[in-house]
């Protein structure tokens, strides 16, 4: 019982950290709403004295020097980012990548990339870089990227009944799918007042049956292109390590997600959780649940591991 109440009270802590953020550091910010004085002293007109310009408070000067250097540290985290996807880039420049290939990614926030500020469009955008520069003829290579950040199950069947959609599976060659975390998050919020870990359990039959469905319907559309489902990883490690609930609700999911691609047919699951066991928050976003740029490359390393043999059809002959 101890061990349930301490669970619910750090996801609750979690989110309060995540959603209320915002409200206290705009409420911070503002004045008093009554700061004017009871009264005041009227005094009579004297000239004013010459004044000489004030030195910069102290504080201040401390508080622009702590700026400066959060903003260099920013910039230097932001470029060995982007050296790092180039090094990505041009480690598989030699590839020979077929041309007519069509990819699609499908999902919730982690295929929209939310959370990478460096403009690289999370894991997809750095695929399409480092695929679009390891062939000539694929230059303008594109992946069509249809996540919405929030989706659950349910919804991703639904929007795959959009034309766009439908008719990007149907022409597609390799389809990537990251689905399942705010099938997590749905459990929190609606037993947030009596949240164990046997609500979890009590919803794998309907996640792994809703998660069969996606595969149906992606099959309804196209029988023969390769799924890879990519994986789940716990963000909240960082903050309620000591709580091994966490790890084995996102351990249970990741299985059932394994599971369900082996028995779809031609799909591949892809696991990530264990890019960010160890990882601080210099790979998550400022809300601390979606990965920032460096943890989208980790996971875009991984994926192109997986998607290589499928996409490539040989080694160039061009040195660099």
């Amino acid at each position: 019982m101890k061990k349930n109440k301490l669970f619910i009270y750090s996801v609750v802590l979690f989110l309060i950290l995540v959603s209320g953020a915002w409200t206290i550091n705009s409420f911070s910010s503002e004045p008093p709403e009554d700061s004017s004085p009871v009264f005041t002293e009227t005094k009579p007109d004297t000239p004013a004295p010459k004044q000489q310009e004030p030195d910069p408070p102290e504080n201040e000067m401390k508080q622009e020097e702590e700026d400066t250097d959060a903003a260099s540290e920013n910039a230097i985290t932001e470029n060995d980012v982007q050296e790092a996807v180039a090094a990505m880039v041009k480690e598989n420049r030699a590839l020979v990548i077929d041309p007519d290939v069509k990819m699609v990614a499908i999902g919730d926030s982690l295929t929209q990339g939310v959370g990478d500020s460096t403009g690289n469009g999370g894991y997809v955008g750095i695929l399409e870089k480092t695929i679009g520069s390891s062939s000539i003829s694929a230059s303008s290579f594109n992946i069509a990227n249809y996540g919405k950040r929030g989706n659950r199950t349910d919804q991703l069947i639904k929007r795959m009944e959009e034309p766009a959609i439908t008719s990007s599976i149907e022409e597609a060659d390799v389809i990537l799918l990251t689905i399942g975390a705010n099938d997590i998050m749905h459990i929190v919020r609606s037993n947030i007042n009596n949240l164990t870990y046997e609500a979890f359990a009590d919803e794998t039959d309907s996640y792994e049956n809703r998660l069969e469905d996606v595969f149906q319907t992606i099959r309804s559309k196209n029988e023969e292109a390769p799924i890879y489902l990519i994986g789940l990883f716990n963000p909240f490690h960082i903050y309620f390590e000591n709580i091994p609930e966490l790890n084995q609700i996102v351990e249970d999911w990741n299985t059932i997600g394994q599971e369900t691609a082996e028995e779809g047919g031609n799909a591949s699951f892809i696991p990530i959780d264990d890019l960010f066991q160890q990882a601080d928050e210099s790979y998550y976003a400022e809300d601390n649940f979606h990965p920032n740029e460096r943890g989208y490359l980790q996971i875009a390393e991984r994926v192109f591991q997986y998607i290589k043999p499928e996409i490539s059809t040989s080694e160039s002959d061009e040195t660099e």
